[in-house]
Parts: structure tokens; C-alpha cells; sequence
């Protein structure tokens, strides 16, 4: 893994720098397969009815993405990040698909909503009580800092399962983790969180 992290790294380095012409296609063919299999996975796990353009903007968007402000996505990349390229860039194509998702519901067959349900049971629901407000935002401020509190491998499962609403299936795969270990993990992440919370 440290080899291929740092082959990626100077990979990532030839891009930006420009100096390598031919580092960006290097780039593109090597993970351009593993985008355009997130893009399809996402489209179907939420029964999207997409067409060979909706493929296709979605794929040219994704590494537009990476180099548009100079790199600027691309130099987020760190090998301290904890995971491989390889599962950082499936992250952003999930990310990215669910967006462009959620801004056309049109042909969305299934409800996802309501998936963190789980999570929302963490916090109450005081929205429309107006003497309350400060309180939720405590609350609110007590989950961020929960949530920095966790490993940067739980801070991704964590992304993944509430934030992009991924199924433990497909973030387990995206990870490299088995599916066993994802809702072990997704239990002891929502317990830690309760219980944070509940001593502040």
C-alpha cells in the first residue's frame, strides 16, 4: 500500500506541476474505469433511469472537478488521509452522483429518504419551537464535535452512510471493508455520538 500510495503521489505531483505531459492522460486511464463504475453503481442503487448523456456529463464533470482552479481538488489529496487514491476518488464520484441526484428528482424511482433516521434519533426534534433554538444549536455543535473525535476511517464511514446516504453494502466496498465490519462500525459510531452528547 505505501508503494502504490507514493506511485500515486508522484503521479498527483506530475499533474499539478505540469512538467510531465502526459501524466494527466496516465491519470485518466488508470482510474478512469473505477470512476465510471462508481457513477453507474450510484446511478443504480437509487434506481435512477439515467440515459448515455446523463453517463457521460457525470464522468467529464468528475474529472473537470480535479483540475479546475489549478488542481485545486486534486491537491487536497494526502497520503495522511488514511485511505488509498483508488477509494478517495470513489468517494467523490459517489459524492458527486448523489449530488447531481438530488438536483434531478425527476427520474428517481425510490425514496431514500429517511435512511439516517437512526442518526436523527440522536438529537431531538425541536425545529418548530422557537424557545428551543439555542438549544438545538448546542446540540448541533455538540455532534460537530463528535464527529471530529472520530478515526479518519469512521469519519468516512460516517460520510458515507449519513451524509451521501450509501447503503453499508456499497460503502463497504468502496472502503475495501467487509460489510460486517461497516455496521459494526456504523453501531459503535452512532453509540459514541449518543453518548457525547448525552454527557455535555
Amino acid at each position: 500500500m505505501e508503494t502504490e500510495n507514493a506511485t500515486d503521489l508522484n503521479l498527483i505531483q506530475e499533474c499539478i506541476s505540469g512538467e510531465n505531459k502526459t501524466a494527466w492522460e496516465a491519470f485518466v486511464k488508470k482510474y478512469s474505469k473505477l470512476i465510471w463504475n462508481s457513477i453507474h453503481k450510484t446511478f443504480r442503487r437509487y434506481a435512477f433511469q439515467y440515459t448515455a448523456e446523463d453517463s457521460e456529463d457525470m464522468y467529464s464533470a468528475i474529472f473537470l472537478s480535479l483540475v479546475e482552479n489549478d488542481f485545486k481538488k486534486l491537491r487536497q489529496f494526502r497520503q495522511e488521509n488514511s485511505c488509498a487514491l483508488s477509494t478517495w476518488l470513489s468517494i467523490i464520484s459517489v459524492r458527486k452522483t448523489i449530488d447531481f441526484l438530488r438536483r434531478d428528482k425527476r427520474h428517481l424511482s425510490v425514496d431514500t429518504a429517511g435512511e439516517d433516521k437512526e442518526l436523527g434519533n440522536i438529537i431531538p426534534d425541536i425545529t418548530y419551537k422557537a424557545d428551543h433554538l439555542l438549544e438545538r444549536k448546542q446540540a448541533e455543535e455538540h455532534l460537530k464535535q463528535s464527529l471530529a473525535s472520530l478515526s479518519p476511517r469512521d469519519g468516512m464511514i460516517f460520510d458515507l452512510l449519513f451524509n451521501k446516504g450509501v447503503s453499508p453494502e456499497d460503502a463497504a466496498q468502496t472502503l475495501g471493508l467487509s460489510t460486517n465490519l461497516i455496521y459494526s462500525r456504523k453501531h459503535r459510531i452512532v453509540e459514541k455520538i449518543r453518548q457525547n452528547i448525552n454527557s455535555k
